[in-house]
Formats: C-alpha cells, structure tokens, sequence
C-alpha cells in the first residue's frame, strides 16, 4: 500500500510457506500459528486487490460517478495506514471488505453485475477510507455512495438516511474522534462515548457482535446482519436479527466454542485467530443447516442457526476447513482441472469438479477430526451418534480422497497435499471405539448415498443397455460394458430418508421415528422382505431412485451377501444399469421383477 498518488507499483511481501506449516494444513491442522501466516498473506493480497480495483477503475471512464477522484482515496488510505499500520491492516482484512473487492473487481471485469450504477460499489472505498481514518485519528472529508438511502461503514455500522433516494451520495466527516454523514444537515454516525461502539442510535445501525473466552482470552467475532458485503454474490439489503434471535446465536456460539475448546484445544485457539464474522441466513425448510464461505472473504462465514452447541461446533471446524484452504490455494497451486462437474462427493448431491471435491474432502477431514475427538467426551445419551457421525466421516472422506489420488490434475504440491489427508486418515483406519454394528450402519449410509448419485446422474450408452437386455432375455451373464456418460440430473431434490432414520435410531426411541415408507424400515430393521417392499414400490414409479436404491441395498444385505458393502461387486458398484435395463425390458414387452433383475445383474460380470 505505501505509496502516493502517482500510482507506483503495488508492493506486498514475497511469502515463503514453511514446510512444516504445509505438511500441518495437509493433515487437516494448522494451530494459531498457521493461521496467523495465513492472515499475513491474506494482507498482501487485499493490498494487491485494493489496488487493482482503483488502478482499473481510475482507468474505466465513469467509474466513480459523481464521487472523488481515485487519487484523493490513495491519499487517505495511505495516510491511514502510516499512521496506524495495525489498525489498517485489520480493516482490510475484515471479511466483508474481501468480498468487496472481489464484486467490485467482477463488476468492473463484467462478470458480475449489481443493483445500482457501478460507482454504487466501487464508491465503498471512501466509507473505507472513513472508518481507516477514524482508526487512525486523522481528520478527513469525503463524499460516500448511497445504497437504498444507507451507507455502510466496514467494521462499524450502517448510516440509514430515511428520505434520500435509493442511489445517490452523502457528505462524511472524521474530526476529532468522531464520524458523521450529512454534517451540514441531519447528522447520523455510531453514538459517542461512553456509548457501546456497537449500539444503535437514531439513523444508525451498529454492528453487533458474538463473546466467548477461549485458552483464557476473549474470543469475538461479529454477528453481521446488515453489511450489504457479507454476502457471497450480489449485495444484500440488512435483516435486524431481533434480540431473542440474538440472544440464541449468543448463546450456541460461546457453548460451541466451549466444546471445541475441550476436546481439541489447538483447533479452538486457531479458529478465534482466524474467525472475524459469522453472517446469519436463512434456514432451510428442511432443517439441515445450510453454511457457506468464500476464497475472498477469510476469516468469514455465512450459516443457519444450528440446532445445537455440538452442530455449531461443526459448522464451525467445516467452514474454518474452507478458509484455510482458500487461503494456501492463494499461495500455492494444488490442482490444474477444467472445472467440469464430474466426480461424486458423498456429502453433495450434484456431481462436483476436481476442486470442489477437495475443498469438500478437506472440510470433511476436519469434521472427522472433531468427531474423533469429540467422541470421548459426548455424554452417554449422545455416543452412539457420535460413534456413527466419526464413521461415517471418516469412511465417505477416505473415498473422496482416493478419487483426489487418482485423479491425474493434481499438481505435485497437490499430489502432496492429498497425500498428508490419506495418512492422516489412515491414523482413525482401525480405531476401536467404533463398534461394528455403528460402522455397519455407515457402511450402510455411504453406500446409500454413493448408489443413488449414480443411478441419478450416470447414464450407460443405449447399445450397452440393449446388449445387457439380450443378454438378460437369453438367461446369460452380464456382460461388462463401458464406463457410463454423465447426465446430471438435478430436477428433484433427494429425500434421504434412510440416513435420516438411521440417525434418530441412534438418538430417539423407535416409536419416535419420522415418516418413512414400510421397505426403508424394513430395510433398517433387516427384514429379509424388504427387497419385496422396493419392488413394490418400484411397480409404482419404475423410474424411482429412492426405491431403486433401497432395493440394490436391501439385496446387498441378505444373510448370503458380504458383510463388508465396500466389497461388493455389480450391482452396488454399477447401479445406474439398473433403471435403464428395466425400461429397456419394459419397451420389448418383457418387464422384468426387480429383484430378479438386482440379483442377475450381481453375477460376476463376463470381460466385453
């Protein structure tokens, strides 16, 4: 950042990522310490972005509107941060100013767009240079972008100016301690001392925060409910959390934060090093938690209220798992792929590309951590979800993993990379305290979701299902055919229905359980005629992967099936023959039973 208005070259730090920092973040680690490297870098890169959003914008005819010049914001910020480094630098790395200047970049690149002129968001750079002043104790003078008749101001509050049009500007000054807008008319600003830095008063929305201690030091972040930035794509108008509402996110933070603290206390104190923001959204109607976090915005993240102190816990280490991630592919690169959707990552239901199947792995790296740790300490009612949660993790990770190995994008950093989460997962391969009939159950539950994304999204090439159909009609084994296209299909939302039930099994009484069809319970409960019940259901809807699932499951685990679902050969390796060979039959006017068919298909298959 230290240079004057005459636009010099950026200078930021040359970073050199210690191995053993490398080795720590491929185990799924990374104490206080990384994270603080981390966050170093993470500067130098918000310098770099900062000034490639004004360079390109002093550049762009019309950017800025009617606000100042580009060089008198150069001047401010400059000033700024001779005068208060620290504080400087903790401005620039707040979450929200990321995010920022990644939609400002994209506007100006035209890949993003907004609700307002482009100076509406590239104008947020002199809020920021109100707030570095007023952190730095300089006096300063400025004209700010309007958004809906407000202003925010980063790290601070939002300035709302009922009776000012949705777009249009306001004068700020900085004197002596304090920060106005409109100081020649109706003046709105954070409330003085000794008010709360974070309180509200008349035209003015401050920003709230979360508390807790950890390893004896306070742990804060803020609760962000009205920064149009702390979104991920297009600015958001702010949504007051009421104080109940507040009052919650208090309180499963700081009981979330305790329990991580007590069973892995390092991850605790890396996370309070790093975590900056949470941002509340909606929940889903479905009541799973729904959480985000972005590559431009570390140290922040968006999430639904968990239900509870142990879920928030998770959502915490996952999306942690996410920001340190996005921070060393800043540094270093692990993957060279195209982008194309096309691996199965077993916590997703659409088919993912290389990275996004490791940013998925590495997440869920953490949470098996957790769990493994956590497992110990969860009280008696809770072990057995605990138990399964660990397995489960551990087991859909490893698989994810093994597809990361094998897949020839990798970069030898990459390479590397995956070769420290398979060691660090190989360390929980034979742990003891999962008992097998938990780990039957998350055999069960992976295979389940591995055997539905297939039969949703692969599809055999027509000439191989009417070779099979053939084959099938002249009562002779399966013959091998190619590797199936990929053929998406998104169009309806997956029930889970099985993993949900197996989860209340493990925490609530039998005569609790939700909803479900009779084969799935049966299926649960071992019932050797839940292959029946599928194939009834599969006489209903032919075309259901629900029921085709639970069949190809229900056959799988007869008596005279392995015990060890990873072992079985067709049909739970190649079930996405299934639905297109019965229809197959169907059209030829032979329509065959299900089970017969499942049971066919998982002969040993004949080489092409």
């Amino acid at each position: 950042m230290q240079t004057d208005a005459g636009h010099q070259p950026a200078r930021a730090a040359h970073h050199l990522l210690p191995t053993a920092h490398f080795d720590a973040l491929a185990a799924g680690r990374g104490g206080p310490a990384v994270v603080r490297f981390l966050r170093t870098t993470e500067y130098s890169r918000r310098l770099l972005l900062l000034r490639a959003l004004l360079d390109t914008a002093s550049r762009t005819p019309g950017a800025l509107g009617p606000l100042p010049a580009v060089d008198s914001a150069w001047a401010a910020l400059t000033d700024a941060q001779r005068r208060a480094p620290e504080e400087f630098r903790e401005l620039l790395l707040l979450p929200q100013v990321g995010s920022w200047l990644g939609h400002g970049l994209r506007r100006l690149r035209h890949t993003a767009w907004g609700d307002g002129p482009l100076w509406t968001d590239l104008g947020h750079v002199y809020a920021l240079c109100a707030v570095a002043a007023l952190r730095a104790g300089l006096p300063l003078r400025t004209t700010v972008p309007l958004r809906d008749g407000a202003v925010m101001f980063p790290g601070l509050g939002l300035a709302v100016l009922p009776g000012r049009p949705p777009q249009g500007t306001a004068e700020v000054a900085v004197e002596a301690g304090r920060l106005v807008v409109e100081p020649h008319r109706e003046c709105v600003g954070p409330p003085p001392p000794p008010a709360a830095p974070q309180g509200d008063a008349r035209g003015w929305l401050g920003l709230r925060g979360l508390h807790a201690r950890v390893a004896g030091r306070s742990a804060d972040c803020r609760l962000d409910d009205v920064d149009p930035y702390r979104d991920l794509g297009d600015p958001r108008p702010p949504d007051r959390l009421p104080p109940e509402e507040r009052a919650r996110w208090q309180d499963g933070f700081g009981r979330a934060l305790g329990i991580l603290e007590a069973c892995d206390p390092e991850s605790a104190e890396a996370l309070v090093a790093g975590l900056r923001s949470l941002t509340p959204v909606d929940p889903s109607p479905t009541g799973v938690v729904l959480s985000a976090s972005s590559g431009d915005a570390f140290g922040g993240l968006l999430t639904s209220l968990p239900p509870d102190p142990v879920t928030f816990a998770v959502t915490l280490v996952h999306e942690f798992q996410h920001t340190k991630l996005g921070a060393l592919l800043h540094l270093l690169t692990l993957e060279r792929d195209g982008g194309e959707e096309r691996h199965h990552a077993p916590w997703r239901e659409d088919p993912r590309p290389l990275g996004g199947l490791l940013q998925g792995a590495y997440a869920f790296l953490g949470i098996t951590d957790f769990w493994s740790r956590h497992l110990d300490r969860a009280p008696c009612a809770e072990r057995a979800s605990a138990e399964f949660e660990f397995a489960l993790s551990r087991r859909q990770t490893r698989e994810a993993v093994l597809t990361l190995a094998a897949d020839p994008a990798l970069t030898a950093y990459g390479r590397r990379f995956v070769a420290g989460m398979a060691a660090r997962l190989d360390s929980w391969s034979a742990d003891p305290r999962v008992r097998p009939g938990v780990d039957a159950w998350a055999a069960l539950a992976a295979a389940d979701h591995r055997t539905e994304w297939r039969i949703r999204h692969l599809a055999p090439a027509p000439s191989d299902v009417r070779s099979l159909a053939g084959s099938f009609l002249s009562a002779t084994p399966p013959r091998a055919v190619p590797a199936p296209a990929l053929a998406p299909d998104l169009t309806t939302r997956w029930a889970h229905t099985r993993a949900r039930l197996i989860r209340h099994r493990l925490t609530r009484p039998p005569a609790a359980e939700p909803p479900a069809p009779a084969a799935d319970h049966a299926l649960l409960a071992g019932d050797p005629e839940a292959a029946a019940a599928y194939a009834r259901l599969l006489a209903e809807d032919p075309e259901s992967p629900e029921a085709w699932t639970g069949l190809v499951l229900a056959v799988a685990t007869t008596p005279s099936a392995p015990s060890d679902l990873s072992d079985l050969s067709a049909p739970l390796h190649r079930p996405e023959l299934l639905r297109p060979l019965h229809r197959e039959l169907r059209t030829l006017g032979s329509p065959s039973d299900p089970v017969a068919l499942v049971r066919w298909l998982a002969t040993p298959l004949l080489s092409v």
